[in-house]
């Protein structure tokens, strides 16, 4: 088997507060020094694209963990860069499905749409930007993997024959996030693999057996271990320290940070230290992990 080199570059490592040094999430998987794969599309990811040189054109897949706006709202911006640099072919999108209503939930009082109804509702015929449809070529392959956090099953997401060729796989399982539909990625190739947390509320079963002895864990750490607003949308790094290191990551990159951990990133990265023996990273944007 060909030994390709994966690498990751951080796009944007914030959350959905606007920051000067951090724009919301995305990332981006290159094989081989090539962009391949990019994973959430939050505000600001568009201009980091910009910015850090990748010619994204090469571009099969993109993962979308959830909903979010911070998770979600460039995506229009490089689905129209792709196919104004001359994209002849589909792009394909993978997301969770959606969640009906819940009045029984406090959290889930609403149906919330998964890949398919969100991708309509921008580039559908009666979509906000329908006129992206008139480009040659143009069109989305959506596809969408399980995602109630209460399903152990460790899912297989079907990838196109160039991924295929390349020796790409990818599963998912469904993490909890209060209302939102969401899941977690794991993405590999050859004898290395990288996990996306997305957001997620604490550690899980589903969580630890995707991860298990992943090359890298890309893990939100939004919040502090202290009780603060929207605490309970996002792990406590004391439970992220435990996913690591039940999981036997090799690397845990932490990822997604907000006003209120900012200023306590060392405290949190001790905290984690207690539970986790593994490297761990702080990441900032335009940052490039090498993944050999």
């Amino acid at each position: 088997m060909t030994h390709r080199r994966l690498s990751i570059t951080v796009l944007g490592s914030g959350g959905p507060i606007a920051d000067p040094h951090r724009v919301s999430a995305g990332y981006v998987l290159s094989i081989d020094g090539k962009p391949r794969i990019l994973l959430d599309a939050g505000g600001g990811t568009f201009e980091r694209i910009g910015r850090s040189g990748l010619d994204v054109s090469s571009l099969e897949q993109i993962l979308l963990t959830h909903m979010h706006i911070d998770h979600t709202s460039d995506l229009p911006a490089i689905i129209m860069h792709l196919y104004m640099c001359d994209r002849k072919e589909p792009i394909a999108v993978t997301g969770p499905t959606g969640r009906p209503r819940n009045d029984a939930a406090a959290q889930n009082a609403s149906p919330q749409p998964g890949a398919i109804e969100f991708v309509r509702l921008l580039f559908g015929p009666d979509g906000a930007w329908r006129y992206m449809n008139t480009f040659e070529g143009f069109g989305i392959n959506v596809r969408e993997t399980p995602s109630a956090p209460s399903d152990p099953t460790v899912h297989v997401v079907p990838v196109d024959q160039s991924l295929d060729d390349l020796g790409i796989s990818i599963h998912a399982v469904g993490v909890p996030h209060g209302m939102m539909p969401a899941v977690a990625f794991r993405i590999e190739c050859g004898e290395e693999s990288v996990v996306f947390s997305g957001d997620i509320s604490g550690s899980t079963e589903a969580l630890i057996e995707l991860a298990k002895n992943c090359s890298m864990l890309i893990h939100d750490c939004a919040l502090p271990e202290r009780d603060v607003p929207h605490g309970k949308l996002h792990a406590k790094p004391s439970a992220i320290g435990q996913t690591a290191e039940q999981s036997g990551a090799k690397i845990l990159l932490l990822s997604h940070f907000m006003p209120a951990i900012e200023d306590e990133i060392g405290e949190a990265v001790e905290i984690i230290r207690r539970e986790y023996s593994g490297r761990i990273e702080v990441a900032s944007d335009l940052k490039t992990y090498e993944l050999i």
